[in-house]
């Protein structure tokens, strides 16, 4: 979101390229219930509550737009990004948009996945442009418009098992899913009646959020206007740890990881920047390091196991045959499908099926639970439904 915030406006030179702060973030979690979506409820209200401070203090302040509602095609990222357009006249038929940031938070990002490797989508290769910070143009004969100096910023979420299945060798080694930091997420704990962040703390962390970034860009609209170099001592560190960063790396894991290096670059300078520092210092690569360090070990866990990928397509096959008898036995119980499925799978097997249909997003199935037949407390039947 910070990165998202400040624009192409603090930059890095690397040889002849340009570095913006723009990562692409993807959770990954181990199913429905990960918690990935509300770990981005309290960093939005702070992000919100800090645009509504900065537009209060400062007439010119534009909020950062935010898009959730899914990536579908690559025409539809551009449009949102577009230049204006004038008639062959002169005459300017599209005002288009002039804040050129923009978050895209994508919540099922396994349809994303979908649409990109459809023939004929303009979405992967848009994703990488909009990655690159390239202008964003379809080539299409009656389409006039085109999106100059992009910077847009994607948070995707997705399970485990979606990921393993859409992953393809294509999308690994072609530079789609290696424009994304893979991060694994998991419930740290279980808290049944989580408190809200007071208001106060809120607005605390707002203004210190909302400080951060009018000292990273005083011009959102600006393009490589703050220069981010290395200090003396980070120069030295950087070169130091550069043949680690860069060594090969065999299999998946080193071709999602292709661009290691940049984010680390990426990050440093972030984390430089959120800390009001005027170069990267030895401490900024080192909290870069442990990021990528987190991503690597994401990526081994989450593809280290091929058998992992079987099962997943083993209890897959199962859910689609418990859910093909729930839609035909409408209020089943447990027991009937348990004594439907005696001869095939054990009952552990079919517990697994109804998790993967309940783990679902949305969820497959329903469930209700009968008081016991003979009136003591207690749970008695549980019935299942398809929604």
């Amino acid at each position: 979101m910070f990165a998202a915030c400040v624009g192409r406006g603090p930059y890095q030179e690397i040889g002849d390229g340009i570095c913006h702060a723009r990562p692409f973030m993807l959770l990954v979690g181990k199913s429905a219930k990960a918690r990935k979506g509300t770990s981005e409820d309290t960093p939005r209200k702070i992000l919100e509550c800090s645009d509504s401070l900065l537009a209060k203090e400062n007439q010119g302040h534009r909020r950062l737009k935010v898009h959730t509602g899914g990536l579908s095609s690559g025409e539809g990222i551009g449009y949102a990004l577009r230049d204006p357009v004038e008639d062959k006249k002169g005459v300017v038929t599209d005002e288009g948009v002039t804040d050129k940031r923009l978050l895209i938070i994508e919540p099922e990002f396994a349809n994303a996945m979908a649409a990109a490797s459809r023939e004929k989508s303009t979405l992967s290769g848009t994703i990488r442009n909009l990655w690159d910070g390239r202008t964003i143009e379809p080539l299409v004969k009656n389409s006039r418009w085109k999106a100059t100096r992009p910077h847009g910023v994607i948070m995707g979420h997705i399970t485990v098992h979606e990921l393993l299945k859409k992953t393809s060798d294509m999308d690994a080694y072609s530079g789609f899913l290696n424009r994304f930091v893979m991060l694994y997420v998991a419930r740290a704990k279980l808290v049944s009646d989580p408190l809200p962040t007071t208001n106060e703390k809120i607005i605390h962390l707002a203004r210190r959020f909302g400080s951060i970034v009018q000292t990273a860009t005083e011009n959102f609209n600006a393009e490589n206007q703050r220069k981010i170099v290395f200090s003396a001592a980070g120069k030295g560190f950087w070169n130091e740890i550069y043949p680690e960063l860069t060594r090969d790396i065999d299999g998946i894991t080193g071709a999602l990881m292709a661009r290691a290096e940049i984010y680390c670059r990426m990050y440093a300078m972030e984390f430089a920047l959120l800390d009001k520092a005027q170069q990267i210092e030895i401490c900024h690569i080192e909290a870069a390091m442990a990021w990528n360090k987190y991503w690597r070990e994401s990526v081994e866990y989450i593809y280290g196991d091929e058998s992992a990928l079987q099962e997943l397509e083993a209890i897959d096959k199962l859910a689609d045959e418990v859910l093909a008898f729930v839609k035909e036995h409408q209020g089943c119980s447990r027991t009937d499908l348990t004594t439907w499925f005696r001869h095939d799978y054990k009952a552990e097997r079919v517990d697994m099926g109804l998790e993967r249909l309940f783990g679902a997003a949305p969820a497959r199935l329903k469930q209700t639970v009968e008081p016991r037949a003979d009136g003591r407390n207690g749970k008695g039947k549980t019935r299942f439904w398809t929604n």
